[in-house]
């Protein structure tokens, strides 16, 4: 941590849209280009959760692992990670949301096909019910991935005894 977080950090705070024209004279105007577009767009959230959810595990618990004689592995198999998998689902979950904006970014530099590609043909030819449509769609996808990863979640952490908002009393 102490080298890759100030790397990571200064990393951060480019804009990932400034990355686009190096990324068009290194890797060219194909797939390759928009597809690391996309992995750097949504790298960081991830990255956030995830290191945010290890700091905040409570220590004790790791103390208790230590005291049954836990090995290394054994402490992150059956401690660190089931105790990190919220931030890491809330760092997918905010993650893929930026990965669609990024896709449509992408594909707003230079496509010929795809949502993005729709988008500016519609804008180009005054087209607003294409312009909509692409709208649409991306949101349904985007409604699509979070629910898949909700279920996920749902499933994976189905031990946890967290509030849910529902049959609460005052």
């Amino acid at each position: 941590e102490a080298y890759l977080e100030p790397t990571f950090a200064a990393l951060r705070s480019i804009p990932s849209l400034a990355w686009v024209p190096l990324l068009l004279l290194w890797l060219g105007i194909d797939e390759t280009s928009k597809i690391v577009l996309i992995a750097i767009g949504a790298f960081f959230p991830v990255y956030v959760n995830v290191v945010a959810a290890i700091r905040n595990i409570d220590r004790k618990l790791v103390e208790v692992g230590r005291i049954y004689g836990f090995s290394r592995l054994q402490l992150v198999r059956r401690i660190l990670l089931p105790a990190a998998l919220p931030g890491l689902f809330t760092g997918l979950r905010s993650g893929m949301s930026l990965a669609w904006m990024f896709l449509v970014a992408a594909e707003l530099i230079a496509a010929t096909k795809g949502l993005g590609y729709l988008l500016s043909d519609g804008r180009e030819t005054s087209r607003p019910d294409i312009v909509l449509a692409a709208i649409i769609v991306l949101a349904l996808l985007g409604k699509l991935s979070d629910g898949l990863l909700a279920m996920l979640e749902r499933r994976w952490l189905n031990w946890r005894d967290t509030f849910t908002g529902q049959g609460a009393s005052d």
